[in-house]
């Protein structure tokens, strides 16, 4: 009775929310425009046409039925010919025509992601170790153990010589799909019809073979995805790995929600899967360009690498890591004023010194780093140099609490959990990963002795190791044991692979940065000022509300640099227009309006083809609850980017506020297709049918219930910063680390 009495509040708050946001809007649209109006003013009654709201009404999103290998979701077609795990375990089949790809294959991540690989032993063996946790481990195996799945194996114990263990995702898991959808936690669907083995003197049958190969590509996002809930044993929705959302917003998708330098649109395949040459290979799969896709699925797995002592896939994934994202030293602050890049400090100053780092993600289509992003160890090291080499002050792993790239998931207590216990997670207090193109402000401070020698030089590193130490530490006891032992022995017998799960942990240098301080404001070659600046703007307008000016002074100080820098004209209006979209933004958030309006049409004429304009309006328009007027400018800036999910929920949302209740019906239940357990979405859906009378309104409210926020989740995040200083000091986006 107590969560039905708080699910009726809460449906009459949203729906009081929604009512007066609907009011808001009306009162406030112009019913005309006069002619002495000023350009926003005319901007907006531009596309003052509101959708129709006449015409069927839109299918509501439903999330597909739980199969009987839930909680995975995965599941198998109807057919004469269900696979069986021998045969979904099965490469060597492939492998008599494809040999080097079976041959990358076998040294990948994918090869290694059943519990032939210690790491992932050690987090699923814990979760099995819970009450029915055999079958909730079958949520895992859709993705790692798909071979063990199918003949529901994953309920009983794994014996450590069990060869359907020892394979991971092969070539059936991905090319014997008959359908995929981005839902997560292994949402395919196996065929049910063996594919056909061709031919190789008769084309027909090759083309066969190539059709039968399943829809390989959108395979990514059904596994790089995943949540717990209920059926997991966790008392509510919580979201996890999400590779797929981030890049789907991102302009590697074609999303224009950034107005940023231009990058090449790339699916998961061109990067984790880029052709390469196969000099003196046979296989069949090589093109007229000497070329294959390949299959080692190369991402951040050093450590993996490592494991196997396979010193040329180590190298490999190093070489792939450098440079993905940068890291640059910003800011100065020293005796008592603060310095963008350096710029008019005294090279004498001694004393506590604090400095801005910028690490932005420059090529990474997801958040950087991905994956587990709870057990990630992405760090940022910071040295003072004198003018002999010296280090006169520093912040590293071993002299103070570094700032790391990862989230922090706490238990039931708010207690961190950082060695991937799975049955432990309830909440997520930070999450301090970097989104695509995106950046973040890391805030250092140490002191400079006075006997220090100048000129001193601040130099800064970004280093990666893939996994946190205290998910290293448990992987390498547990491999110790009887049940360890033998697991290791098995897959040294079964595959021919020998792992060290101790062996040290390789840490990669992905970039470097270096400032003299000596008042000048260079230090950066290569690398424009205005750039470097802006970079700084765009990661300071992250910070709370009350801290925002910093971000509008190093915008400002962008717009001088930019003033100063030789450029064709071509590339100057590009700039000011990035640096501007900076400002608009977060005119929007502080809920300045007709400044962010003002911006906007600066921004139309320097890019006007761009549609941020449209976007820039209808979010500061939205901000100050003036829906109508937003959502014509949310409905243009959608049909630029028509498969951002993030931008969906936002126009749904003003539709709704609006009162266009089969507008929001329609954006809400088309982007949940897309992101099928996006709160934001789900509500709006709910909203939307519960508006317009309809039946189903009642189970898309529920399912929205499902898969909101937890209650406890802010609770939880405070008992974190109780608990431990740290916390509390990462709970707050941009801080001070000495």
């Amino acid at each position: 009775m107590a969560i039905e009495r708080q699910r009726s509040g809460l449906v009459l708050a949203l729906g009081l929310v929604t009512t007066l946001g609907c009011r808001q809007g009306e009162s406030e649209a112009p019913r005309s425009v006069p002619a002495d109006a000023d350009a926003s003013a005319l901007a907006i009654a531009e596309v003052s046409e509101a959708p129709s709201e006449a015409g069927p009404l839109a299918a509501p999103f439903i999330h597909a039925a739980a199969t009987s290998f839930a909680p995975a979701s995965t599941d198998i077609a109807p057919g004469d010919h269900p696979p069986t795990g021998a045969q979904v375990a099965d490469y060597d089949n492939c492998a008599s025509c494809h040999e080097e790809i079976a041959a990358q294959w076998r040294i990948s991540a994918h090869s290694f992601a059943s519990f032939n690989n210690p790491i992932y032993r050690r987090s699923i063996e814990r979760f099995r170790d819970q009450d029915d946790g055999p079958a909730r481990s079958r949520f895992c195996a859709g993705c790692h153990d798909p071979a063990l799945l199918v003949d529901r194996a994953m309920d009983a114990e794994i014996p450590a010589a069990e060869p359907r263990a020892h394979v991971g995702v092969g070539c059936v898991s991905c090319h014997g799909v008959a359908e995929s959808t981005p839902d997560g936690n292994g949402s395919y669907t196996l065929a049910a019809s063996p594919i056909p083995i061709p031919e190789l003197d008769d084309e027909a049958s090759i083309e066969r073979h190539r059709d039968a190969m399943g829809p390989a590509r959108e395979q990514c996002g059904s596994c790089h995805r995943a949540f717990l809930g209920v059926e997991t044993g966790h008392p509510h929705h919580l979201g996890g790995t999400d590779e797929l959302g981030p890049w789907r917003d991102s302009s590697y998708a074609g999303s224009k929600l950034r107005l940023d330098t231009p990058v090449r649109e790339r699916h998961c395949a061109d990067c984790h899967m880029p052709r390469e040459a196969a000099p003196g290979a046979t296989d069949p799969a090589i093109g007229a360009d000497g070329k294959l896709r390949s299959h080692r699925f190369i991402g951040g797995h050093t450590w993996l690498a490592a494991m196997r002592g396979d010193g040329e896939t180590l190298a490999r994934v190093q070489e792939f890591l450098r440079g993905v994202a940068s890291v640059d030293v910003a800011a100065v602050e020293l005796d008592g004023a603060r310095h963008l890049l350096g710029a008019g400090l005294d090279p004498a100053a001694r004393g506590r010194m604090v400095v801005d780092l910028v690490v932005r993600n420059l090529a990474v289509g997801h958040r950087f780093p991905g994956g587990t992003r709870d057990a990630q160890d992405t760090w940022i090291a910071l040295r003072v140099l004198d003018d002999q080499g010296r280090v006169v002050a520093s912040l590293e792993q071993d002299s103070g609490e570094v700032h790391r790239l990862r989230a922090g998931v706490v238990d039931e207590h708010g207690q961190l959990r950082s060695a991937r216990e799975i049955e432990r997670f309830r909440a997520v207090a930070f999450d301090h990963t970097v989104g695509p193109r995106d950046a973040v402000v890391v805030r250092y401070a140490v002191e400079l002795p006075s006997d220090a020698v100048g000129p001193l030089h601040v130099e800064a590193r970004l280093l990666h190791r893939s996994r946190a130490l205290e998910l290293a530490d448990e992987t390498c006891r547990q491999s110790k044991t009887k049940q360890g032992r033998a697991f290791l022995a098995a897959t040294s017998s079964l595959i021919g692979q020998d792992l060290d799960p101790c062996v040290e942990l390789p840490v990669t240098e992905i970039s470097r940065a270096a400032l003299s301080l000596t008042g000048g404001g260079r230090g950066q070659p290569g690398r424009l000022d205005h750039e470097r600046l802006w970079e700084l703007g765009v990661a300071l307008s992250h910070q709370v509300q009350e801290r925002l000016p910093e971000a509008r002074e190093a915008l400002a100080a962008a717009e001088l640099a930019l003033e100063r820098a030789e450029l064709p004209e071509a590339e100057r209006d590009a700039a000011r227009a990035r640096i501007l979209a900076a400002l608009g933004a977060i005119a929007a958030r502080q809920g300045r309006a007709d400044e962010a309006l003002e911006i906007a049409d600066r921004i139309a004429k320097l890019a006007p083809e761009h549609p941020y304009p449209h976007l820039l309006r209808g979010r500061a328009l939205a901000k100050v609850w003036r829906w109508e007027q937003a959502v014509p400018h949310l409905e243009r800036a959608l049909a630029a980017s028509p498969g951002s999910p993030k931008l969906a929920a936002e126009l749904a949302t003003a539709c709704g506020s609006a009162g266009m209740h089969r507008r929001a019906l329609e954006v809400s239940a088309a982007a949940l297709a897309l992101r099928p357990r996006d709160p934001a979405l789900l509500r709006t859906q709910a909203l939307a049918l519960q508006a317009l009378e309809d039946p189903r309104a009642d189970a898309a409210l529920e399912a929205y219930f499902v898969h909101r926020k937890p209650d406890d989740q802010p609770h939880l995040a405070s008992a974190c910063g109780e608990r431990d200083p740290a916390c509390a000091r990462e709970r707050v986006p941009v801080h001070v680390h000495e």
